[in-house]
């Protein structure tokens, strides 16, 4: 099955990353820096185009470089998982968004504990 997300509302980048063992791996980013001063990322999962390690296996490293690259705090940092449709008939296939929280030590995210929201959810969040 080959994909090829287009660059939406909800991906305006990609990021390239060193995943798993140093794997070069690649996303879909965007940052929104919103009105009440946090900054959004969404991460988003771009399948056969990520030569290396997914986003959700490597989420909380992913989720540290980017809010250390922007110079976010982690308070001030929240971060979406993304993962497009892939226009299959298999419902796990389908669009998803997942807001993630971390446990924080030092400026470093782990622990990632994921939460299913809606894609009215995620747009609500970037106007906010």
């Amino acid at each position: 099955m080959e994909t090829h997300p287009d660059f939406t509302k909800y991906m305006d980048h990609y990021f390239d990353y060193s995943g798993q063992w140093d794997s070069p791996s690649r996303c879909g980013l965007k940052i929104v820096k919103r009105k009440d001063g946090k900054t959004l990322a969404i991460a988003t999962e771009i399948y056969r185009q990520n030569p290396g390690t997914p986003v959700t296996e490597w989420c909380a490293p992913l989720a540290t470089r980017i809010m250390n690259e922007i110079k976010c705090s982690p308070e001030q940092f929240i971060f979406v998982e993304h993962t497009p449709d892939l226009r299959s008939k298999l419902a796990f296939y389908e669009e998803t968004f997942d807001l993630v929280n971390f446990e924080v030590t030092d400026q470093t995210l782990s622990n990632p504990k994921w939460s299913r929201i809606t894609h009215n959810d995620v747009d609500t969040m970037m106007e906010e």
